[in-house]
């Protein structure tokens, strides 16, 4: 499995760290996504298995969050991608903020879908890959 490399987002807590810690496991590299600090402890965490493991601290419900998990890519084929990073608002909807909602949608939905179709188009190309979408709007 040398050289095989998986994305986890939102892997500081929860289901994406249970998956990121089965992929360690099952020998791939790793680069480790959340949106707060706490990534880089869950980075230390997965590098037990000997595999190499990178962390990447972006918001991905925006456009330049997602290109700065792409850009830690660094041209390496992406085997897995765990499209996790998910977030819920809580509480009743029309109790709820625009900023806040808004945000669960551009996380949950925008920020999946344009990742989804930055690392589909390379695996489609060799029809070769692996994706795996736990995150939704109900995150």
């Amino acid at each position: 499995m040398a050289d095989k490399l998986a994305i986890v987002t939102g892997a500081s807590t929860g289901i994406g760290f249970e998956l990121a810690t089965i992929a360690a496991r099952d020998g791939y590299d790793l680069i480790v996504v959340a949106d707060e600090p706490l990534i880089d402890a869950a980075a230390r965490d997965f590098e037990q298995f000997g595999t190499d493991v990178q962390s990447v601290e972006a918001d991905l419900s925006t456009i330049d969050g997602v290109d700065t998990l792409l850009a830690a890519v660094n041209g390496r084929r992406i085997d897995v991608l765990c499209a996790n990073a998910g977030i819920g608002t809580g509480g009743a909807f029309l109790n709820q903020d625009v900023a806040s909602w808004r945000h669960s949608v551009d996380t949950n939905i925008t920020g999946t879908v344009y990742l989804l179709q930055r690392v589909l188009g390379d695996m489609v190309a060799r029809d070769d890959g692996k994706i795996l979408v736990t995150g939704s709007i109900a995150g």
